[in-house]
């Protein structure tokens, strides 16, 4: 219960202030479709799809609209990456330069790298990313401006999959 309370506690900080301002106007379109809905309760069909809108955009509006402020004012760029296994230890090296491409100065950035299964096929590129066998972040808390680079290094450990897998590193930062 404490780690659900925890990452709504820090899902509530990282909102902006236009993530307010589409959730409220995803509420508001949602009340104004369903006070249409309700004038219009004679044409139950028309009322109905109004009704399935407004819910639609109660859910839809700020799920997309978050990902997308989030995208545009937080943008990042790995590069230079470099993945080295260690022959004497169980551990895995990962080396890269974060670059803040974003709108805004980041303050923190939580930069993940998960370890999974390498695929055969299509569906497998699809569902192994999702169930990683091996996964670490690591926090930096360093302030990065605009077009500004971050040189960042993680070690997994202990690393004994022997056979083909896929590394995929991923930064959020805020």
């Amino acid at each position: 219960m404490n780690g659900i309370k925890a990452s709504f506690q820090s899902f509530i900080a990282t909102l902006h202030t236009y993530d307010y301002i589409i959730f409220a106007i995803s509420g508001g379109l949602f009340l104004l479709l369903l006070l249409l809905a309700i004038l219009l309760r004679g044409k139950v069909f028309l009322s109905l799809i109004f009704v399935f809108l407004g819910f639609s955009i109660l859910v839809a509006g700020p799920i997309f609209g978050y990902n997308y402020i989030h995208t545009l004012l937080y943008k990042t760029e790995i590069s230079d990456l470099q993945i080295k296994r260690l022959e004497f230890s169980e551990a895995l090296v990962i080396k890269g330069k974060l670059t803040n491409l974003g709108k805004q100065t980041f303050h923190q950035c939580k930069i993940t790298s998960i370890a999974y299964k390498g695929a055969t096929n299509f569906l497998e590129e699809i569902v192994l990313p999702l169930k990683p066998f091996k996964k670490m972040s690591i926090f930096k808390t360093e302030e990065l401006d605009v077009n500004q680079s971050l040189k960042f290094k993680m070690i997994l450990e202990p690393f004994t999959y022997s056979k083909e897998y896929n590394i995929s590193v991923k930064a959020n930062c805020l």
